[in-house]
């Protein structure tokens, strides 16, 4: 009888919690959208460090993984990407070499030139 009594107390109790409840998905502020992240990292961490990490995260007002991929994507620029000044580059109007570390920078398609009043025109 006694269990009973507690199972109804409790299904009573845990009625009235679950009115009080909203449910739904709460947006994420400040978040930018990237679209759908597909892939996945594991990464190995000791508990302290995963706690810091989401509390630097909450701080900023978004999830740890994106504060991962920011943090990462920053890095990988940095490894990656020549960080020359523009003294140490050459200009070429198909590409942007780094004199410095002989990295292409950019490459650009041949853009056609603009017709002149001489040119002629081919109708099809």
């Amino acid at each position: 009888m006694e269990k009973q009594m507690f199972n109804n107390n409790l299904k009573v109790a845990m009625d009235k919690v679950a009115e009080s409840l909203s449910f739904g998905v709460n947006p994420i502020p400040n978040k930018e959208d990237e679209g759908p992240a597909g892939a996945q990292v594991l990464v190995r961490t000791t508990q302290e460090e995963k706690d810091r990490w989401k509390k630097a995260a909450e701080s900023q007002g978004i999830t740890l993984s994106q504060l991962f991929r920011e943090t990462m994507n920053k890095k990988a620029i940095e490894l990656l990407e020549c960080q020359h000044p523009a003294e140490h580059r050459k200009w070429f109007p198909w590409a942007e070499f780094c004199l410095k570390c002989d990295t292409r920078i950019k490459v650009t398609a041949p853009q056609p030139l603009p017709p002149t009043p001489d040119t002629e025109i081919i109708w099809a």
